[in-house]
């Protein structure tokens, strides 16, 4: 990977960091901590919460870099932040599904 992908790499992170960090604001959404859990069981809320902060933009980012292939600030930005957007929106409907499972 030469120099200039990967810095647009980083900004596209860097929008899908936002996104996810926006995506704290709601309660409902678990990220990917409920698939943590049951990945690596008997660890501390905090571990789960730090793991997903990682794992879930990162995600976003290759998604985004890979499917628009960004070329610009700009476009990096929107391209994590559309791309993460997704994302979180599927998985807080999946986590909602897998706990309404779990209650029954």
């Amino acid at each position: 990977m030469n120099d200039l992908n990967g810095i647009i790499l980083l900004q596209t992170w860097i929008g899908a960091l936002c996104t996810h960090l926006l995506s704290l604001y709601n309660d409902d959404f678990k990220g990917t901590i409920p698939f943590i859990k049951k990945l690596i069981p008997s660890k501390s809320e905090a571990f789960y919460i730090r793991v997903d902060f990682f794992i879930l933009p990162i995600i976003g980012a290759l998604l985004a870099y890979v499917l628009l292939d960004p070329t610009s600030l700009k476009s990096s930005i929107f391209a994590g932040i559309s791309w993460s957007g997704t994302l979180l929106a599927m998985l807080k409907r999946t986590n909602k599904n897998i706990e309404e499972s779990n209650h029954e």
